[in-house]
């Protein structure tokens, strides 16, 4: 028999505890109920003796008023009636007689000398009443007493009594009769239950014993439980849903075993287990290939782990670590193969309870080192790259309001030190070009509320830390947490100051040419879909010189502008697509409209139209149903021959000054900066002039601001006649002009500074009206293009020299060269072999 069912066997049956629990229940019940009447009986006895004592208590006054005698005392009197016959048995019925005083003091005490009296303060609380009835305990005992007084006041009669119930059977107490009662009625109803028991549990008791034997023994078919409602069909109950979980248990722990062993087989990592000896007793199909075994018995049970590490030391690490804490994860290892050839893995093992044994996880992470190798060799050619790139780069924190990374392209860009921005020292808007605040502002709110991924595009004009205004074009995205709160906001910010500047000058080329138009009437003609024409207006007939009945109804739309027959704009509109159209006739510049769906347009010269021929831009489109098929084809045309000749005259006007005639500044920081690409493609050199007319404010001032134009005039005539052809001669501001010398060494800007001097001297300045010939000159500085130098540098190294001729006493030639200085040169002096006059 199993330990369990025989421990079980020795402990209390459940009859025998029921027989129990029964014997204590009617015993406490009887117990109870024979307390129950003792109480009731000692309170009728007590009533009864009350009775008796106010009885016996009048029966002894009414005697004392019939024998009175004049001579006898209250107290006498007493003693002699309570030798009456009548009275003498109350002492063998309990009750006792005595007298007291008006003071409580006894005067008579009763006939036994060990009745009990009541105590001092009971007899003070009868002397100061009429009469009553009081009780008490003395000596353990319960005593009560009835009395009145005598009619003369003198006496107080007293009939004490001691309450007590009769003896039980057995001449026993009555408390005692009834513990022995309760104790035999307790001890039939035990016998009475153990005999229940003994004939209605022992067969049940038997069965459920056998079917719990049976599950013990791993039976585990659930017995059908008895139909019984008390403690043992509950117990069949629990029995029979025991041992279906016992069934389900089984049943799980198997299809666990066989997951286990479907996962230990199929996994693709290394899977080992060692016994308590060391040494392996299973490995998995992964293991075997990845060490290069191809049976599980030249692994198991042969050998312990260590000829697989290649490194002993690294093995004596694993195995401290493993007995120290109990299981290691993701230990680095360097392995070996079956081959003798190494590989790098992670070892993830579990110390079990039992000697050296372990279970393990091996994982081969050689292409992952190599992935992460290639990964950090990659991440460095990023940084590089994004280091390196003409772009600003950026990573803005959302939450701490703060730059994590700038691109060192700021600095080339903005003027300001990466670190400055880095450190949280500039505020943004402090670069920020006032106009463009809001609008950056509000940029960012939609950058805040884009979708995940949507990457969002500004442009916006900074000022750069020299003061001067950059456009950028900015493109970020909002990166988010898990949960979609944004954390960082990462972009590229590329600087489009040129191409502004370009759009602007284009915006105002077209805002002029179009405002011009405006006024230009407009040509146009509509055909049918047989290519005959329904439309002529007043304005092509002007254009063309064709009366609208001579055109309309027929095919000749052709011959005001060809010579021979050819299709128009619209006729190719109806024939085809535009696309078909434009690769068709590539030759005739066309291209879609922009502003009519499917139309095309251009421009061409027609040498048929008027004595000298027109340039004519075209727009055909066609026109559709409501079903959407093309029912005709508008072309209009307009006359650009004024447009043509204007624009020409225009970008005249944009780049030149209109007083001297040479070019603007404008101009001459767009050649400049094309020249300084160019000189740093080819490696060419390039100089620069600065040139400033001296105390001209003083000519200004003497002679008129009309004098001082002319004297401007005939300076740049004479700047013009000085320089190579070549050259680039500017009206910087002012009095102050600037001379671009391409692929001029400083020897030979210096021998074209001293021209321009030596001429300017010898030109007489003739003020109207004045009568006078002035003589006025000219300081200039030269710089030459070093390595590494933007338009700015060259300029402010040109101006330094400009500014070394005047400190010079002026009409003389600077020039600035780097690292040497600034040298004033000699007046004649054309090269630098010679020392000049100073050195700055």
């Amino acid at each position: 028999m199993p330990r369990a069912l025989d421990q079980h066997s020795r402990r209390p049956s459940v009859g025998a505890k029921l027989a129990a629990v029964l014997v204590v229940v009617v015993f406490g019940s009887t117990l109870l109920l024979a307390a129950a009447q003792y109480w009731m009986a000692s309170g009728v006895m007590r009533e009864h003796f009350r009775e008796q004592a106010e009885v016996h208590l009048h029966h002894t006054l009414r005697l004392m008023e019939t024998t009175s005698k004049g001579q006898m005392s209250p107290a006498e009197l007493l003693a002699e009636v309570r030798g009456d016959a009548s009275l003498r048995n109350l002492a063998r019925r309990g009750f006792r007689i005595f007298g007291l005083d008006n003071q409580g003091k006894v005067v008579l005490r009763p006939r036994d000398p060990g009745a009990l009296l009541p105590p001092r303060e009971i007899r003070g609380h009868m002397a100061s009443s009429a009469w009553g009835v009081v009780s008490f305990r003395q000596q353990g005992e319960p005593v009560l007493v009835a009395y009145d007084r005598v009619p003369s006041g003198e006496l107080i009669v007293g009939v004490s009594a001691t309450p007590s119930l009769p003896p039980g059977p057995l001449g026993l107490p009555v408390w005692a009769a009834s513990i022995l009662f309760a104790a035999v009625v307790a001890l039939l109803a035990a016998l009475a239950t153990i005999l229940w028991l003994h004939f209605s549990l022992s067969r049940p008791l038997r069965r459920l014993t056998a079917e719990a034997e049976q599950a013990a023994a791993g039976e585990l078919t659930p017995p059908d439980p008895l139909e019984r409602g008390d403690e043992l069909g509950r117990l069949s109950l629990a029995l029979n849903h025991l041992t279906e979980s016992a069934r389900d248990m089984v049943a799980r722990a198997r299809d666990e075993q066989a997951r286990f062993l479907r996962l230990f087989n199929d996994t693709k990592d290394g899977v080992f287990i060692a016994g308590p000896d060391g040494i392996l007793s299973d490995v998995n199909p992964a293991l075997m290939e990845m060490f290069g075994f191809r049976a599980r018995d030249q692994l198991v049970g042969g050998q312990n782990t260590q000829p697989f590490f290649a490194h002993h030391e690294e093995r004596q690490l694993y195995i401290d670590s493993l007995w120290a804490q109990g299981y290691v994860q993701d230990f680095p290892a360097t392995m070996l193969r079956k081959d003798g050839s190494e590989f790098e893995a992670l070892i993830t093992s579990t110390r079990t309870s039992e000697g050296e044994g372990r279970f393990g996880i091996l994982r081969d992470v050689t292409q992952m080192r190599a992935d992460q190798l290639a990964l950090g060799e990659s991440e460095a050619r990023y940084r590089r790259l994004v280091e390196n790139a003409p772009d600003i780069i950026y990573r803005w924190s959302i939450t701490g309001g703060h730059f994590d990374y700038v691109s060192s392209a700021v600095r080339d860009i903005t003027g300001y030190a990466p670190a400055r921005l880095l450190s949280g020292e500039m505020n943004l808007d402090s670069f920020l070009h006032p106009e463009h605040r809001s609008r950056v502002r509000a940029y960012w709110r939609r950058l805040l509320h884009s979708a995940p991924g949507e990457l969002c595009k500004e442009e916006f004009a900074i000022i750069t830390a020299s003061g001067q205004t950059r456009w950028l074009r900015d493109k970020a995205m909002v990166v988010r947490d898990e949960v979609g709160r944004p954390l960082l906001m990462e972009g590229i910010a590329t600087d489009i100051t040129e191409r502004k500047l370009l759009e602007q000058e284009q915006k105002r080329g077209r805002q002029m040419v179009e405002s011009t138009l405006q006024g230009l009437p407009a040509a146009v003609m509509v055909i049918d879909d047989q290519h005959r024409v329904v439309h002529w207006n007043r304005a092509m007939e002007g254009l063309t010189g064709v009366p609208a009945e001579k055109m309309v109804g027929t095919n000749n739309q052709w011959q005001p502008f060809y010579l021979e027959p050819q299709p128009v704009l619209a006729d190719l509109i109806l024939d085809a697509e535009p696309g078909k159209i434009m690769q068709r006739y590539a030759g005739l510049d066309l291209k879609r409209s922009s502003l009519a769906e499917g139309g095309v347009e251009g421009e061409s010269f027609f040498a048929t139209l008027g004595a000298d021929g027109r340039h004519l831009y075209f727009l055909a489109a066609p026109i559709r149903d409501a079903a959407g098929k093309i029912t005709h084809a508008v072309e209009t045309l307009v006359d650009l021959s004024d447009k043509v000749r204007l624009e020409r005259e225009l970008r005249r006007l944009s780049v030149t000054d209109s007083l001297t005639g040479l070019y603007n500044q404008r101009f001459f920081y767009a050649t400049l900066r094309r020249e300084i690409e160019a000189a740093a493609r080819y490696g060419q050199p390039l100089s620069l002039l600065m040139a400033d007319i001296d105390f001209f404010k003083a000519y200004n001032d003497r002679f008129g601001h009309l004098a001082g134009d002319k004297a401007l005039r005939q300076f740049a005539e004479t700047l013009g006649s000085c320089v190579r052809a070549m050259d680039l001669c500017c009206r910087y501001g002012g009095e102050e002009f600037a001379v671009l010398l391409p692929h001029a060494t400083m020897n030979e800007a210096l021998m074209v500074a001293e021209r321009v001097r030596s001429g300017v001297s010898q030109t007489p300045f003739a003020p109207e009206d004045s009568g006078l010939e002035v003589q006025l000159t000219v300081s200039l500085g030269a710089a030459t293009l070093g390595p590494g130098e933007q338009e700015e540098d060259l300029v402010r190294r040109a101006d330094g020299a400009l500014y070394a001729a005047k400190q010079a006493g002026r009409d003389s030639v600077a020039a600035e060269l780097r690292q040497g200085g600034v040298r004033v040169m000699a007046r004649g002096a054309a090269d630098l072999s010679g020392r000049g006059d100073a050195s700055a």
